[in-house]
């Protein structure tokens, strides 16, 4: 797993959401017209495609094909990404202590709801 973008993020949303909901296999039609559908900033058709074509070479997406279309599915669950993001930070700025990284987010949570 690597690093995502916001792009990349809202289609691995999308993507998760249509997984949930039963959809297993799904085409860039069905993620364009979906993201498209609840974000206020529309994404052209071509943007959608070439994200999701960055995601598959970076092994978060799986591609299948059937006749002349390719069907998406994810690889890692939306907690796996989580965990994994988590870990790396933890790694990255608390050397590897992810209970320092979890008090410090509980803290900073507090600062901003004025607790």
């Amino acid at each position: 797993m690597s690093k995502h973008g916001s792009l990349e993020s809202a289609i691995l949303s999308v993507l998760w959401d249509l997984e949930k909901d039963g959809k297993i296999n799904n085409s860039v039609k069905d993620v364009y017209e979906t993201l498209n559908s609840i974000n206020n900033e529309k994404k052209a058709y071509t943007t959608v495609k070439t994200v999701m074509d960055r995601l598959y070479d970076k092994k978060t997406l799986t591609r299948i094909k059937h006749g002349n279309k390719f069907y998406y599915r994810t690889l890692y669950s939306n907690s796996e990404v989580i965990r994994k993001s988590l870990t790396e930070l933890a790694e990255r700025y608390c050397n590897g202590d992810i209970k320092k990284l979890i008090s410090y987010a509980e803290n900073k949570n507090a600062e901003l709801i004025g607790a």
